[in-house]
């Protein structure tokens, strides 16, 4: 198999070819600019009564970028808000409705919760299995390069075919491939919604599984945007492979945040949580609520963003207290304390490259992402 030697915004590493990856991401994105009408979006579904849909197995979103729109795409990974759903799940779109679903046909316990992904920069396409492009447990994806952040779900359209399988995605043989866990074959015509990430409205990083980040059946992720950030929502996939951690993860999986620590982890329902798998995950920069509405991050704004010499911050809301700014990384590079609901900060001595900057408010913690030229 092969190994990457670059990434784009790999969010943390410790090896040389690691730091090739950071030295490549920050030339890459010097003079990228973020747009506020065009963005990657996340928000939060919950199963309700009132959401399932036809069946106790399926449950229905609502979102106005979704609602009669066959053609929209979009990405979920489940999380945990206090109830477990232990089966797998894909994306069917029925009379104008796009929903979520048990491919097992198993009744949803009602508070499943889902981390929905509404690309905008990022792109998506509908792959198809079939004997062209797989054999027997894998298929082959076309136009991706062993760089890029890649994410998928299963789909029941558009040939109406169930997949209860779980998946990993691969580069081998100069191509990515999906697999499935168990190494079971791939149902013929089975559908995925398959989305490669773009960074200018989104963080993305990765974590390999260690014996010092996991703990019984949980990942730890230990990341900037995420971390004290318990209305974060992000989405994730296994890698196979990469860099070396070639550990299968049959099982089904979940986001869950741990409050006492402040960290965001995977959770794995098959067991303790297994060394050598690598997770990545996406971050959209622009959080909604249940009723499309921003949530407190939203509040929180950061301006000229590129910014040169000087960045300013404002709160609507709650007064700032401090401000922690870290690299791509994860290493903290710059600390200030100044205080009131619009503050400015002198960022000159910082390289060009992409930021996350932590304000800390009387309501806690909030991420924003800043580059800086």
């Amino acid at each position: 198999m092969e190994k990457y030697s670059n990434r784009l915004i790999i969010l943390f590493n410790n090896s040389k070819t690691n730091k090739m990856k950071t030295i490549f991401t920050i030339f890459m994105t010097v003079g990228l600019t973020l747009s506020v009408w065009a963005q990657d979006k996340g928000f939060v579904h919950t199963v309700t009564a009132d959401n399932l849909y036809n069946y106790d197995y399926v449950t229905a979103l609502d979102h106005p970028d979704l609602n009669g729109n066959p053609d929209a795409r979009f990405l979920f990974s489940q999380r945990y808000e206090g109830t477990s759903n232990n089966h797998p799940t894909g994306i069917w779109y029925n009379a104008g409705t796009w929903t979520i679903y048990n491919e097992d046909k198993e009744a949803f316990p009602l508070g499943t919760a889902f981390n929905i992904y509404i690309p905008d920069h990022s792109t998506t396409e509908v792959h198809i299995a079939n004997s062209s492009n797989t054999t027997d447990y894998y298929t082959e994806l076309s136009g991706y390069s062993e760089l890029d952040f890649l994410f998928y779900n299963t789909y029941y359209n558009p040939h109406s075919v169930y997949n209860p399988y779980l998946y990993a995605n691969q580069f081998w043989e100069g191509k990515r491939v999906l697999g499935v866990e168990t190494l079971e074959n791939i149902p013929n015509n089975a559908a995925f919604v398959v989305m490669k990430g773009a960074g200018t409205s989104a963080t993305g990083g990765g974590v390999a599984s260690t014996p010092s980040n996991t703990v019984n059946h949980h990942l730890i992720i230990d990341h900037a945007a995420l971390n004290n950030n318990p209305n974060a929502v992000f989405i994730y996939s296994h890698y196979f492979n990469y860099l070396g951690n070639d550990t299968l993860l049959p099982a089904v999986t979940e986001a869950a945040y741990n409050a006492s620590t402040g960290h965001w982890q995977i959770f794995n329902y098959g067991g303790d949580f297994p060394e050598g798998v690598w997770i990545d995950f996406f971050i959209p920069d622009l959080i909604l609520g249940t009723n499309d509405i921003q949530t407190e991050i939203s509040k929180i704004k950061l301006y000229p963003n590129p910014a040169v010499d000087y960045v300013n911050i404002s709160s609507s809301n709650k007064e700032i207290k401090e401000v922690q700014m870290y690299d791509i990384t994860g290493k903290q590079v710059q600390f200030f304390v100044q205080k009131g609901k619009e503050i400015t900060l002198n960022i000159s001595a910082l390289p060009a490259g992409i930021y996350i900057a932590k304000i800390k408010t009387d309501e806690g913690w909030f991420s924003q992402k800043l580059i800086k030229k």
